[in-house]
């Protein structure tokens, strides 16, 4: 039984597709994942960083505490400043997949987007793009007298010429008076636009950008609505939540299944096809499994071994980033969750790889042919959860991956953990009966028995005598 593992775990890590699984894993885990624990521990001094810490103790107050009215100015603020940062830089984020990528729009639609700024900001043209000096603040008016505030010393020059301002560069004033130049013209900024009209603006500008811009409903919804995507100082409740509930690691391993989940969700099963159709091709079946060895038996040892060399890899990308975050805990005096990742990673990730393997498998036994990837394919199409659910907190029991896109959100995942646990179960109870399919499947085809002996329709995995076996 152990040569039989250790021989499928050997055939598993020789095929091209499991390789290209691990680097399409790597891709993810350090473009998506380290840079993130690096840039909050770079910023952990921020408000807005989870890692924050009050020097007297007094945080921000919940959002869910906040009325309809004032999150409605909070989205028009926010999101007009990131629309002016995004203008500046030409760099418009979206999510086509569910991950973030970014667009670069033409000269003509960057036009339209000025258009919009002059309407929203009541800024000028020359303001707008920086081109009013380095020495002069900037802002514009919001709703309720606040305003975003550029500060002189902020924002650099890049190669082309163009002032850029990043996010950060911005910050928040409740009180006009203190504003250096805001705009005493009631008629300018957000008090001539309604929110209807900003929604019609946001709508068009997001059908600029394309599917799940940062400016379509779904998202502003998603960062000012009242749940943890928001980009605003850290509450009392979050920061609790992430020291004492989270231990620091459950925050990023959460993250880090957030950051894989649509690669788990097709390329294993893709791992899976290719293993089976090359035992095919290479005629190996009649010589690697002799008759006396239960189908059961085989069908359970390949995919054990296949799930185990999937997942591995799973659990050794984010060591590098453990270990950074247990340091940090030890120099903070912060006790850790060593088992943090290796638990989520079970939880949510384990699941997923189970059942798309399981399908992959169940479909090649049956067809013999690769028709299990345009399958996989399409379950993959069909898998993927909506936009809404990327900030967590919000399952299903037929869901087949997990989303949480924060480092926040451990209480909302709490609050739901029942339904969490029962769809993994579920989805886990999907892929083994799959498995106990497969082998009666399998069996039925080593005996040539039932409808499997029609070769015109099944002609495939076992050759065309698949009672040699």
């Amino acid at each position: 039984m152990r040569n039989l593992f250790m021989m499928e775990c050997k055939k598993t890590a020789r095929g091209i597709l499991y390789w290209l699984y691990v680097l399409a894993l790597f891709i993810v885990s350090i473009r998506r994942f380290d840079t993130v624990v690096e840039g909050e521990l770079r910023g952990k001094d921020d408000p807005s960083s989870v890692f924050y810490t009050a020097p007297d103790g007094i945080y921000a107050g919940d959002s869910e505490r906040l009325s309809e009215v004032e999150m409605q100015k909070n989205m028009m603020a926010g999101a007009a400043a990131r629309l002016l940062d995004s203008y500046r830089r030409n760099t418009y984020e979206y999510y086509p997949f569910g991950y973030v990528k970014t667009k670069t729009l033409s000269g003509e639609e960057q036009r339209i987007i000025l258009s919009y700024l002059e309407e929203l900001t009541g800024m000028s043209e020359e303001a707008i793009n920086g081109e009013t000096g380095e020495d002069s603040a900037e802002d514009f008016q919001i709703s309720g007298g606040g305003a975003f505030v550029f500060e002189p010393e902020q924002g650099s020059m890049n190669e082309n010429g163009q002032f850029v301002i990043e996010p950060g560069d911005w910050k928040y004033t409740e009180n006009s008076a203190d504003i250096a130049g805001a705009s005493q013209d009631p008629e300018s900024g957000f008090e001539k636009v309604t929110f209807d009209r900003f929604q019609e603006i946001m709508g068009e500008v997001d059908a600029m950008i394309g599917r799940n811009s940062y400016f379509s409903q779904e998202m502003l919804a998603l960062y000012y609505c009242g749940n943890d995507m928001e980009e605003s100082p850290v509450t009392e409740r979050q920061h609790r939540e992430f020291y004492e509930g989270d231990h620091v690691t459950g925050a990023f391993a959460r993250y880090y299944c957030d950051s894989i989940s649509l690669v788990v969700l097709g390329l294993p099963a893709l791992v899976m096809i290719e293993l089976m159709m090359r035992d095919k091709s290479r005629k190996m079946q009649a010589l690697v499994y002799p008759r006396a060895v239960p189908s059961i038996r085989l069908v359970c040892t390949r995919f054990a071994a296949s799930v185990c060399m999937v997942m591995l890899p799973v659990l050794i990308f984010p060591i590098k980033s453990l270990v950074t975050l247990i340091r940090f805990c030890m120099e903070t005096g912060v006790q850790p969750d060593v088992f943090a990742f290796i638990k989520y990673a079970f939880l949510w990730i384990l699941p997923t790889v189970l059942f798309v393997m399981a399908i992959g498998m169940f479909l090649t036994i049956l067809t013999g042919n690769y028709s299990g990837i345009l399958i996989t394919g399409l379950l993959w199409l069909a898998g993927r959860p909506s936009i809404g659910k990327i900030a967590g907190g919000n399952y299903d029991l037929f869901d087949l991956i997990i989303r949480h896109n924060t480092l926040k959100g451990y209480g909302r995942m709490m609050e739901n953990i029942r339904m969490l646990v029962l769809n993994r179960a579920v989805i886990s109870g999907a892929a083994f009966l799959l498995v106990i399919l497969s082998a009666a499947v399998y069996e039925t085809r080593r005996k040539g028995g039932g409808i499997f002996e029609d070769r015109k329709l099944f002609n495939g995995f076992w050759g065309e005598h698949p009672h040699e076996l």
